[in-house]
């Protein structure tokens, strides 16, 4: 990442946008927020190196640390396992102001076009916004919801390869967790505690659409913060996926300890830099039709 300082506030530099783009109405939402690096205490953690792999939550118990209470013995950090799977785990916070409706309504609008973007080479700017040095592209395979998966075309480098069109394609598949051990009991404490869970796993290609080795399987959690706001706990396995009611292991997935790393500083960068831009981007575009410019 290639860091600017001014008024001793360090912000990252990010891609320039095509002339297309930048006639875009939307295009300020891109060029008017600047995109920060991590806070001082997560970049200490992050530069600390991996957590000990006795404190990263295996993957045979990837649903028992769903609690309204309560949390792992680390919250915030990454490791290579035993089997050469990786782990990372993500502790944020939203604010007390902050609406799930707000991120809701975004997670259809990123994944649709604009109708001036519609057929165009240069990727969807509305899901650059949210993360411009590695963001490209993102749509619904089927044009409307997600359910027949989310493709996405984004690098994990942090802008070091200077050319997110380049990164490597990937296809995410919701997960129904009711048949992968979380019971209908567990199911309605979490929801009467106003806990939400959901999960997905991920699968790769090449830019040509052939199919590559690897898998990962993603487990989003969120309730309320005691002091406020909700907070989240992430969890990435990287080399399991679901198959026939079962979490099963892909030894082919590539990972290694740079990659978790580059990975849990990317969601960190993203989700402050949503928290930044998201309300000021809904209160431009809740109204208009899903593909306004």
């Amino acid at each position: 990442m290639e860091l600017i300082t001014e008024n001793c506030m360090p912000h990252i530099k990010v891609p320039e946008l095509s002339p297309e783009e930048k006639a875009l109405p939307s295009s300020c939402f891109y060029t008017d927020y600047p995109l920060y690096p991590p806070n001082p205490l997560q970049q200490q953690i992050l530069d600390a190196g991996p957590m000990r792999v006795e404190d990263a939550i295996p993957v045979e118990h990837w649903l028992d640390w769903l609690q309204p209470h309560g949390y792992p013995r680390v919250v915030y950090g990454y490791t290579m396992m035993p089997d050469g799977s990786g782990f990372y785990i993500e502790y944020s916070v939203t604010p007390p102001t902050w609406k799930s409706a707000w991120r809701r309504w975004y997670g259809k609008w990123y994944n649709q076009y604009s109708r001036s973007m519609k057929g165009k080479k240069l990727g969807n700017l509305r899901y650059k916004i949210w993360n411009p040095i590695d963001h490209w592209d993102h749509r619904f395979i089927n044009g409307e919801n997600d359910k027949d998966g989310v493709w996405s075309l984004e690098t994990l480098d942090l802008g070091a390869g200077g050319d997110p069109s380049c990164g490597i394609p990937a296809i995410s598949h919701q997960i129904n967790l009711r048949d992968y051990g979380l019971t209908a009991e567990k199911q309605r404490e979490l929801e009467e505690a106003d806990c939400r869970a959901e999960a997905v796993y991920e699968e790769f290609f090449d830019q040509d659409g052939n199919q590559l080795p690897g898998h990962h399987l993603v487990l989003r959690f969120s309730r309320p913060c005691p002091l406020g706001g909700r907070e989240s706990l992430n969890c990435e396995w990287m080399g399991w996926y679901p198959r026939d009611g079962k979490i099963v292991r892909d030894p082919d997935t590539p990972v290694d300890e740079t990659y978790l790393k580059n990975v849990i500083t990317h969601n960190t960068i993203e989700r402050a830099h949503l928290l930044q831009v998201l309300p000021d981007l809904y209160e431009a575009y809740k109204d208009l039709p899903m593909d306004e410019d």
